[in-house]
């Protein structure tokens, strides 16, 4: 948050990991993006397997956007998977400064970092590299006719959303991919999944991006790891629509008032936890910090120091709009 001295204002900018942090809990919000602690042991293995994904279909849509045919669009998109996995010597690590704003081999700091909790094959609940590149084969073949047009991919946008006598809030997004679906352009968000789960529209994502893209509809493209299912399950392609007046009521009433809640924490740096159960056990497991706050206040620091290391500051999808 900053000071905007003309008008006097307080600038605040959020995207969506952030503003449902705010939402979830208080002490989360305050050690994950004003100290920039992550675990040690890196990400977990449903992030990894994810964030494989992600690298692949990113590539493989730019380059179909760049005008290569699909078996070479689909190379590269693979390639970048598998460069995810062993990891980039060069970008895994480095923290852009003002200084060494990029690592030499010319990708985004960390672009490329290697797994470290995906094994190469699937063991018990962990999903192995291997079956992630696989399922991304899978989803290729199964939409080979696709009639999607990509447009625009890993687009980064922002806007002032609201503002009023006090403060002004600039909504940011990173959206996966946005497409020409021949019944309009619509944002499309890539979604992992170890199991079936009904399309939730709550989502505070879902809505933000709706909102900058001037739509009330984005589709979320699933892709399943259920290796007992067949590709017409694994691959599917819900939308999910809003009213103007959801819409509206999002960014008039509910995003000002949780950035009010979060411009409250910051000012009394007083970072309340929420222990519901909810915020404490996530889709992907405890919260990070779960054994710090379950540890004496006392031994909280030492815990933090021991299991814990500082990334980038944090800056909402991490471009500058």
């Amino acid at each position: 948050m900053d000071i905007l001295t003309p008008k006097n204002k307080t600038r605040i900018v959020l995207d969506a990991t952030l503003l449902t942090a705010i939402m979830n809990c208080g002490r989360y919000t305050n050690l994950r993006f004003n100290h920039n602690l992550t675990p040690a042991g890196g990400k977990g293995n449903s992030l990894e397997a994810g964030s494989i994904v992600h690298t692949v279909f990113e590539f493989y849509y730019k380059s179909i956007i760049q005008g290569l045919n699909r078996p070479l669009a689909i190379g590269n998109g693979l390639a970048a998977g598998e460069l995810y996995i062993k990891g980039c010597e060069y970008c895994n690590g480095f923290l852009a400064t003002e200084e060494r704003p990029k690592p030499r081999c010319g990708h985004t700091p960390n672009q490329f970092p290697g797994v470290v909790n995906t094994p190469a094959e699937s063991e018990g609940n962990l999903v192995g590299y291997n079956y992630v590149l696989k399922t991304c084969e899978e989803y290729f073949d199964y939409w080979k006719n696709d009639f999607w047009t990509p447009l625009e991919v890993e687009k980064v946008k922002g806007r002032v959303l609201y503002e009023d006598d006090n403060i002004i809030i600039l909504w940011k997004a990173k959206f996966d991919l946005i497409s020409d679906t021949n019944n309009g352009i619509f944002p499309i968000d890539h979604k992992t999944m170890k199991m079936r789960k009904d399309t939730v529209s709550l989502n505070n994502q879902f809505i933000g991006q709706c909102i900058l893209q001037e739509t009330r509809t984005m589709f979320v493209n699933k892709i399943g790891f259920q290796s007992s299912l067949p590709a017409k399950d694994k691959f599917l392609r819900p939308s999910v629509s809003y009213t103007a007046e959801r819409l509206l009521e999002w960014q008039n009433e509910i995003l000002p008032t949780w950035a009010y809640r979060y411009m409250s924490y910051a000012e009394s740096d007083n970072w309340e936890p929420n222990f519901s159960g909810n915020a404490c056990e996530t889709k992907y497991g405890k919260c990070q910090f779960y054994d710090v706050c379950e540890a004496n206040p006392s031994m909280r620091e030492e815990l933090l120091q021991l299991n814990f290391v500082k990334t980038e500051v944090w800056n909402p999808v991490n471009e500058d709009v």
